[in-house]
């Protein structure tokens, strides 16, 4: 055991040496705080739990374009390793770069839907998820996911769609609720109208501090009724350069009255809450 700790003392000494003393107590003192982060990674979706033990959870990862990139500036230097993976559905401004995340990172669980998706990029998720041998949850309201000092509850799909076509696959989207530093959160994928008319006549709690708004600031989703239930503070926007019109003056407009303060990552960059 002795033995093992010199080891690993010389090889951190080693590394702290390459990189900087500075750069390695920073990397240090933040691996012990919780946060999460929502990436800018232009018109898509992505954001990271670290949690106060150690634990990364990963929702969305954009369309790949950068999303290596930013797990690399941000999470612990010689951690490769991400307990879960999010996938809140299977289109590629959210699922694209999660492929390049099942290449280059040691993945310990996946959460997604498993509704039916012919696409080529759905053909390689799946490949990769068998090849590694990953273990996967389908999503349903009522679930718990605890991963770290963190409990994850699923509030949609309200079934387990695996296997299943849908029409719309936004409106399959998982939506997740979680507290993080006694702050709560919202994370609603790009889930418009319909689901959030379900939710509100089912009575579910959604109300939450924190609201990552829905499909990029589409004006067909965070409806003003959606809005006075969730009763948010701050609302991210995950946009990027699109012909969308994302986000909308519609919903911009409901956000700004009811006076949430609104971020949004083409405007800061990633957005970072601690």
């Amino acid at each position: 055991m002795k033995k093992y700790l010199i080891i690993i003392s010389i090889v951190l000494f080693s590394i702290a040496l390459f990189v900087g003393l500075d750069l390695w107590q920073d990397n240090s003192v933040e691996s012990k705080s919780s946060k999460i982060i929502f990436f800018d990674v232009g018109q898509g979706d992505s954001a990271i739990i670290s949690t106060g033990d150690g634990m990364q959870i990963l929702i969305d990862g954009g369309d790949g374009n950068n999303i290596l990139e930013k797990l690399g500036k941000y999470m612990p230097l010689l951690d490769h390793k991400i307990e879960l993976v999010v996938m809140t559905h299977p289109d590629k401004d959210h699922m694209g770069g999660l492929i390049e995340v099942l290449k280059y990172y040691q993945v310990e669980q996946i959460l997604e839907t498993g509704i039916k998706c012919d696409k080529t990029l759905c053909k390689e998720w799946d490949r990769l998820i068998e090849e590694k041998n990953i273990p996967v949850i389908n999503a349903y309201f009522g679930q718990r996911i605890k991963t770290g000092d963190l409990n994850i509850a699923v509030l949609y799909p309200f079934e387990d769609l695996k296997g299943q076509e849908v029409k719309n696959s936004n409106d399959a989207s998982i939506i997740l609720k979680f507290i993080l530093n006694n702050d709560s959160y919202l994370l609603t994928g790009d889930a418009g109208f319909p689901v959030e008319r379900e939710l509100l006549d089912k009575n579910i709690n959604i109300e939450a501090k924190i609201l990552k708004v829905s499909h990029h600031g589409s004006k067909y989703a965070t409806s003003n009724e959606f809005l006075q239930i969730i009763k948010p503070e701050k609302a991210i926007v995950s946009v990027g350069k699109n012909s969308y019109g994302h986000p909308t003056k519609e919903l911009l407009n409901r956000l700004k009255n009811m006076s949430i303060d609104i971020f949004r990552t083409d405007e800061t960059g990633d957005v970072i809450f601690e």
